[in-house]
């Protein structure tokens, strides 16, 4: 699981005008529409959820490309007074 970001969309908004690809890539299995048959509430797992976020991540990144998202990602995280959590 990535960094857990309370306020995250909040942090995305701050991301993406910084031109940073971000996403939820694995959200919680149980709220698919494919497990609805046994959808029951998890909170843990649904917080966890609504909290976590993706950072870009591939083999074409450049040390400029990867240093732009840390000064991004520490400006979003200051502006929106959020605090990661692991």
């Amino acid at each position: 699981m990535g960094p857990r970001v309370p306020r995250r969309d909040e942090v995305f908004a701050h991301l993406r005008k910084a031109h940073i690809g971000v996403g939820v890539h694995y959200p919680p299995n149980h709220l698919q529409p494919a497990f609805a048959t046994w959808r029951r509430p998890l909170p843990a797992t649904e917080q966890a959820g609504e909290q976590i976020l993706s950072l870009p991540f591939h083999q074409h990144l450049t040390e400029g490309d990867i240093a732009h998202v840390v000064r991004a990602l520490r400006a979003a995280l200051d502006a929106t007074d959020t605090t990661p959590r692991a």
